[in-house]
């Protein structure tokens, strides 16, 4: 028999050694690569619609805080035990540097409530003792970046209340000489990201006098307040502005002048505080009955300091601005639900949620990162559930 005719049965059981060493390679390498691919989905991103953040909305009409966990895609479920009893006027909130703490003021009984949060479930509890008394008519709350001291404005008591945080179970304890006293009408309260200074809105409407706002520097290991610049204008000439919101990014502070339907953004001197305008100031407004609300109300800056972003009130609004050096630059106006007023991002900078006042409703966009475009989420406004919706913060999911 020739070669050729033994080869045939020769390489027979080579061949099918390496087919089947050839197949069992393949089958490893696939395995293998499943694992992996299962890894990255299960370990490394959270399964479809698992949570990401944790978003509180205050209700100022039943006086209670709401909770919801946040998807990625912005969609909103509430929390197990929501919402969680405030007090009565329940509105402005704040969080400690590292989220373990919630602060509520609660304007109609003149006391801030405190919480603990499950930075896991999204739970609420209330701190022992709480809630804590304030001065008269508690409105916008701050906490400093270090999580050390809480700040109430407390607009009929012409007085910043100042208190400590308990580290270990967020109770508060107000400092020796507080309520700070001789700022007429304080609405607002920002702390600079640094811890130096706080920044104090004084609104007045009705009578168009004390529509400033002022620089008070923080004692780092007291919290006491010490005026450290000339309260500035916020109109040219003076008059009724009502300076309500203000946010910063530590360089500049942005005043939304509610009155004054205007937006007026400050530099910050890096030593004293001091404010100097970065543009003209606008006119003063008119004067208007306790019915009167104009634009904006709120303001928020995204997380990459690039954006600016507020609520119009009367045009049931949201507002978008480029930020250059401080000067800004209008993107967009995006409809909202009636009344908008609390916002908020979420950690990642990509969505941006809205409460509304009047339809008790919260408005869900997703934010451009290049262009600070906005883009309504699917089936946004969303039903909050509860009364008067008036402002929101969102932690992330840990």
């Amino acid at each position: 028999m020739t070669a050729t005719q033994h080869s045939p049965k020769a390489l027979a059981p080579a061949q099918r050694w390496i087919l089947f060493f050839i197949f069992t390679l393949a089958i490893s390498l696939l395995a293998l690569d499943g694992c992996g691919g299962m890894h990255n989905n299960s370990m490394m991103q959270p399964p479809m619609g698992q949570p990401t953040s944790f978003a509180f909305v205050s209700n100022m009409g039943s006086g209670t805080v709401s909770a919801f966990a946040v998807s990625g895609s912005g969609n909103l479920s509430a929390v197990p035990g929501s919402p969680f009893p405030s007090g009565p006027g329940a509105e402005f909130m704040a969080l400690d540097n590292v989220h373990r703490f919630l602060f509520v003021s609660n304007q109609s009984s003149n006391t801030i409530s405190a919480f603990s949060v499950n930075t896991t479930t999204g739970m609420l509890t209330r701190v022992s003792g709480s809630p804590f008394a304030t001065g008269a008519t508690p409105l916008a709350v701050a906490v400093d970046p270090m999580g050390k001291f809480v700040f109430v404005a407390n607009q009929d008591g012409n007085s910043v209340s100042v208190f400590s945080i308990n580290s270990s179970n967020g109770a508060l304890s107000e400092l020796p000489g507080s309520p700070f006293t001789g700022i007429s009408n304080p609405f607002g309260v920002t702390v600079s990201p640094n811890g130096a200074f706080l920044f104090v809105s004084s609104a007045n409407a009705s009578l168009g006098t004390g529509n400033t706002v002022s620089t008070f520097a923080i004692n780092p290991m007291t919290g006491s307040l010490t005026l450290s610049a000339s309260p500035s204008a916020t109109s040219n000439p003076p008059g009724i502005t009502s300076p309500i919101g203000m946010a910063t990014d530590g360089r500049f502070l942005f005043v939304g002048d509610h009155m004054a339907e205007a937006v007026a953004p400050f530099s910050i001197n890096a030593s004293s505080g001091a404010l100097t305008p970065v543009s003209s100031l606008p006119a003063p407004g008119s004067g208007c009955g306790v019915s009167c609300h104009h634009n904006p109300l709120r303001l928020a800056v995204d997380p990459m300091n690039k954006f600016i972003f507020w609520t119009n009130v009367q045009a049931g609004t949201l507002s978008a601005f480029n930020i250059n050096n401080g000067s800004l630059t209008a993107i967009t106006e995006a409809p909202t639900g009636q009344h908008p007023f609390g916002l908020a991002f979420d950690p990642s900078g990509s969505l941006l949620f809205v409460v509304n006042k009047v339809d008790n409703t919260i408005s869900g966009f997703s934010v451009n990162s290049n262009s600070g475009m906005v883009s309504p989420l699917a089936g946004s406004p969303f039903p909050e559930g509860n009364s008067a919706p008036t402002d929101i913060v969102i932690i992330a999911r840990q």
